[in-house]
């Protein structure tokens, strides 16, 4: 009776609560190997066209189309110290990964890069939160949809033309 009124003892959590958490971590961790997948598909995609196929902060000479990784270890801090101490300037490029293929004049590359954006922010609202939300669901479908259409696209690019073929007028119909 007392336990009505002030202190309130604390419960267990109940198996119906446990094995809800333990269906939602498994529900992310199945999302976020997905999520794994479908960038290293589109890294590929990357390394084919000339960009780096791993995630970071990059930079490249303004004249040069070479990106060159700023480092791991770096600090934000760091980072602006060597963005604000351009040695030629303020001549330099810097970028994220997923950002690296954003402007390119190739249209798979820069579906690859709004690919790997689309995961990054999936991926880091994933490891916020402890469950799965309606936008989540949505924004993993989206993103399901796109990575097909880039799997298809890439096999398109990979795949052999056939050898051409000379004819005569009167044998091209």
């Amino acid at each position: 009776m007392l336990g009505r009124f002030g202190r309130r003892r604390k419960e267990a959590p109940s198996a119906e609560r446990t094995r809800e958490e333990t269906e939602a971590t498994a529900s992310t961790a199945d999302l976020l190997s997905l999520l794994q997948a479908i960038e290293e598909t589109a890294g590929q995609v990357y390394g084919r066209h000339g960009l780096p196929q791993r995630p970071g902060h990059y930079r490249r000479p303004a004249d040069s189309e070479a990106w060159e990784p700023l480092g791991d270890a770096l600090t934000p801090a760091e980072k602006w110290a060597l963005i604000n101490e351009s040695p030629d300037g303020g001549r330099w490029r810097y970028s994220a990964y997923e950002d690296l293929g954003a402007h390119s004049d190739i249209a798979i590359v820069r579906q690859a890069s709004a690919i790997l954006a689309a995961c990054q922010g999936l991926r880091q609202r994933l490891t916020e939160h402890s469950f799965i939300s309606a936008q989540d669901l949505a924004d993993s479908i989206r993103l399901g949809e796109a990575w097909h259409s880039l799997v298809e696209e890439a096999s398109h690019d990979n795949a052999p033309s056939p050898p051409l073929k000379f004819l005569p007028p009167q044998d091209a119909d």
